[in-house]
């Protein structure tokens, strides 16, 4: 845990902040980059934007450079590796990509 404390009027003000949660909704990636998935077929997506939505980490992928079409999807991320990506629920499909229809979602 981190303590954050500030002096005001001669008074000390303290703030606790948990580590851990604060981890679990910031983007995990910050800079694009290239991801290879599948087997036995490896298909190359290009990350876009990572963020992170009800403290899942939202990915938006392109399968090529050039494309126009986005894909999202949620990625679980252990002991600082990427293990497995799913389709996001349709559920917050319209909410993410209002977040991505904004000029500062991306990179």
């Amino acid at each position: 845990m981190i303590q954050q404390q500030r002096n005001s009027a001669k008074q000390v003000y303290g703030k606790l902040y948990n580590f851990v949660e604060y981890k679990k909704h910031k983007p995990y990636f910050d800079k694009p980059m290239k991801i290879t998935i599948g087997s036995p077929l490896n298909e190359t997506y290009y990350l876009i934007k990572n963020l992170v939505y009800r403290g899942k980490q939202i990915l938006a992928m392109k399968e090529k450079q050039d494309s126009n079409t986005i894909i999202l999807v949620e990625a679980k991320i252990r002991d600082g590796q990427l293990i497995h990506i799913s389709k996001l629920s349709a559920e917050y499909l319209g909410a993410v990509s209002g977040m991505l229809g904004r000029k500062d979602a991306f990179y």
